[in-house]
């Protein structure tokens, strides 16, 4: 990778990271990292519980079933 597209690659990561705060400003939510799932949260540092954890499960249970289902 050459340095033009490093520098290309890291605006478009600043990018993604002033349009997530920006919409959790309009909206007072934020999307979990791990889940998707869009959280409401007063600040910017931690999320809430969000059964995050039963979600991950449930999607990686989906998509064994759907791999499963393809052969």
């Amino acid at each position: 990778m050459d340095v033009g597209q490093r520098v290309l690659d890291r605006l478009h990561e600043e990018a993604l990271i002033e349009n997530e705060e920006r919409d959790w400003f309009r909206t007072g939510r934020i999307p979990c990292s791990d889940c998707g799932t869009l959280v409401p949260t007063e600040t910017l540092e931690t999320l809430p519980a969000h059964n995050c954890t039963a979600r991950q499960r449930a999607r990686r249970q989906r998509e064994a079933a759907d791999r499963a289902t393809e052969k």
